[in-house]
């Protein structure tokens, strides 16, 4: 009798349903996974039992766990009228798995489980120039074995060797969660499909901890110790209170280690490679790193792994910092002490943007990497994030291939072309006002709708109800216009609130309510509980005088300036320059000061680069004076409230206009006249080629070509070392003549 097969959706859903059935947690979800496991096992003619799971140690459930269903039942409601699992991928175990922690804390880590086809692709490109039955293959952030699976087929069949073969002699692999590292175990144990390997035939490759911690070479323990790991274990946990930072407290901790009698666990579970690996180590590492590390952003690092472990990679594995750099750079540069010269990585598009580009992919390829193939950005089939492929080598190339085309080389920034040298930090006088970040209001109490606020501004202290910007308004395609308001109360006392019943009554009990749940996180607004977290006053100070200011929105994908009135309340998803001054605005509309912004000032969030004006200001080469600019920033102005008006849409609207090749109308025609205008001004005042700062209107829209992008970005960066250079000479010659000029 053929039995029907079951899909992966129905499968999946029904484990979930399962897991819900048995009270969830993680014995129920073990539960469920062992009755996957052992269909799967069935399907390709193996047996798989209970005994044989617990004698293993493998997706254990304790003995005294009790649940409704038996294992038949369980079965049967799992694969309902018999179905089989014989047209299912193995990978489709860790799938399931996954499905049944959509909402746990592995996620919350940013772990995504990879379709077969992308980790084929990695594990191709990766393996291809190191492929034999000897290979070693490492995975330091396995999961459920998805790229191990991925090796062992391509090595097995580029080597025509059996597949047991290459899985119990070429692979290695780590993971923080049990679980998964279990079901990474017995995929490849029904990979091999042969009943005679025991399930605990990879329990010394594939391991549970933290890839990250541990030692690489044994060198770092002292001679004589009587057992290896548990001391390393110690080393580990006496370095991580330290933050890992090397010097004189550190070394009087292993000195205090070495006399001790007892040895301390560390906080995490280290996987010291130099005694899991030790030949692999001895002769330079592993021939190949692939994986897909999980996905975390600079903000959500602390959080997710502790101050404590952030600053021990930071120190160990980055040489003390990363400054913004998302959690994906320990993973690049610790696969990188462990590749003999080959990784390939599934990684955060953001792995070429700011910090992270700096001190990940920027620091390896100072170290004689080179990346010999990336694609830069795509989204991610089952999350909210954009993802980028990369493979690195310390091959000789020839050439490399980015986006699926060949190219002479490329960056740390995934460019086309060599890498330009990191720039300098300058101390100039700039001849633009500081760029703030808008106001922090927290929370929705003190936000008002459009009647909400008009009903308000009727009381007496209705000019406390202001006009409320976002980074949504500002870049609305109908125009730069406030959509909310905001109650502005704070330098007001409470007495001076109760004049207007009104307000006093919205503030004491919407906004005291709301306040009250944020003490703890922000015990400042303890002492004026109803006015903003951050209320800027410098910005509103320096913007008293002015009619306009000029705004960006924090995270743009156009990254313009928007010329918006000065009354508002600027929320703090946009940076405010407090001037009005057409040069300023010829200067921040310019590709020179977008480039800058977008390669050295900035990183990416997702499609839209996220604007850091003190990182702009800290290096930019300005010139000393912007007021050449003015005519040009007129004009510019002039240009796009033309457009707006005709048109009647906002700046978002203007800008599709001006980069839509079809788009040939005599308004939109003199605008791009005038972003060309500015460019040529600029780069004449910066001392800059003109013909590199001209734009072109291209089917693919209008603008700087990456050539010319990347030309522009190489002139300004080497302005800057210049800079830095004579500032830098100037002050040893002042110190020089301080010293020895006569008192």
């Amino acid at each position: 009798m053929v039995h029907p097969v079951i899909t992966a959706q129905t499968l999946r859903d029904r484990a979930r349903s399962a897991v819900a059935e048995l009270g969830g947690g993680r014995v129920a979800v073990a539960v469920v996974m062992r009755q996957v496991v052992r269909r799967f096992a069935v399907s390709r003619g193996l047996v798989l039992s209970d005994t044989a799971l617990d004698a293993a140690g493998l997706l254990l459930v304790s003995s005294t766990a009790d649940h409704p269903w038996s294992d038949h039942l369980l079965s049967d409601y799992l694969f309902p009228d018999g179905m089989s699992a014989d047209d299912l991928v193995l990978e489709e175990i860790g799938y399931v798995y996954e499905a049944l922690l959509e909402d746990s804390s592995r996620r919350d880590n940013g772990a995504h489980y990879t379709p077969p086809e992308l980790a084929d692709e990695i594990v191709a490109h990766t393996l291809a120039p190191v492929a034999s039955p000897t290979a070693t293959v490492v995975d330091i952030a396995a999961g459920s074995g998805v790229f191990l699976l991925a090796s062992a087929r391509y090595l097995a069949s580029s080597c025509q060797v059996p597949v047991a073969e290459i899985v119990t002699g070429c692979l290695y692999g780590a993971d923080i969660d049990p679980v998964a590292v279990d079901i990474a175990k017995l995929s490849l144990w029904l990979l091999c499909e042969d009943p005679a390997l025991p399930l605990t035939f990879l329990d010394d490759r594939i391991l549970c901890g933290n890839s990250l911690v541990g030692l690489l070479d044994p060198a770092e323990l002292p001679a004589g110790v009587r057992d290896p790991r548990a001391y390393a274990d110690a080393m580990v946990a006496v370095a991580l209170p330290l933050g890992g930072r090397p010097g004189r407290r550190l070394e009087e901790a292993y000195a205090a280690l070495r006399r001790g009698r007892r040895l301390p666990v560390p906080a995490v579970r280290p996987i010291h490679w130099a005694l899991v690996a030790p030949e692999v180590m001895a002769r330079g590492g592993f021939d190949a790193v692939v994986g897909n590390p999980p996905y975390l952003g600079v903000k959500r690092v602390r959080d997710a792994i502790g101050q404590e472990l952030r600053d021990y990679l930071a120190h160990t594995l980055a040489g003390g910092t990363t400054r913004r750099a998302d959690y994906v750079i320990y993973f690049l540069l610790r696969a990188a002490a462990l590749s003999r010269g080959e990784i390939g990585l599934i990684t955060t598009d953001s792995v070429s943007e700011g910090d992270t580009a700096r001190f990940g992919l920027g620091a390896l390829l100072d170290r004689g990497w080179q990346v010999a193939r990336a694609e830069r950005s795509a989204p991610w089939p089952t999350a909210g994030v954009r993802f980028a492929k990369i493979w690195l080598t310390t091959r000789p190339l020839d050439r490399a291939w980015l986006d699926g085309g060949p190219v002479p080389a490329i960056t740390g920034t995934l460019e086309d072309g060599l890498s330009l040298p990191e720039p300098a930090p300058l101390d100039l006088d700039v001849p633009l006002p500081h760029g703030y970040q808008g106001t922090i209001v927290l929370g929705r109490s003190l936000v008002l709708t459009p009647s909400e606020a008009e009903a308000f501004a009727r009381g007496p202290l209705g000019h406390t109800v202001r006009p409320y910007l976002s980074g949504e308004d500002l870049v609305r395609p109908c125009g730069s216009i406030a959509s909310r308001f905001v109650v502005d109360v704070g330098k007001l006392g409470l007495e001076e609130l109760a004049e207007d019943r009104a307000l006093a009554r919205l503030v004491r009990s919407k906004v005291r309510a709301e306040r009250r749940r944020q003490f703890a996180k922000y015990p400042q607004l303890k002492e004026r509980w109803w006015g903003f977290l951050s209320p800027v006053d410098e910005l509103y100070r320096d913007a008293a005088a002015l009619s306009h200011v000029i705004a960006f929105s924090k995270h743009s994908k156009h990254l313009w300036p928007v010329l918006v009135g000065a009354d508002h309340v600027f929320s703090n998803g946009l940076v405010v320059y407090p001037t009005q001054d057409p040069a300023a605005y010829a200067f921040l509309a310019s590709d020179l000061h977008r480039v800058w912004a977008m390669r050295a000032g900035g990183t990416m969030l997702n499609t839209a680069y996220r604007y850091n004006p003190s990182r702009l200001r800290a290096t930019y080469p300005f010139p000393a004076d912007l007021s050449p600019l003015r005519p040009a920033g007129e004009a510019l102005l002039t240009a796009l409230d033309r457009v707006g008006t005709e048109r009647r849409v906002g700046i978002t609207g203007v800008l599709n206009l001006v980069g839509d090749p079809v788009t040939h109308d005599p308004a939109t025609t003199d605008l791009r006249q005038a972003i060309a205008d500015v460019n040529r001004a600029t780069a004449r005042l910066q001392g800059i080629d003109e013909s590199l700062a001209t734009p072109d209107l291209t089917p693919t829209g209008f603008g700087l070509t990456p050539i010319r992008q990347r030309a522009l970005m190489a002139a300004l960066v080497d302005q800057n070392l210049t800079l830095a250079e004579t500032s830098g000479t100037s002050a040893e010659t002042s110190g020089t003549s301080a010293e020895t000029s006569p008192r």
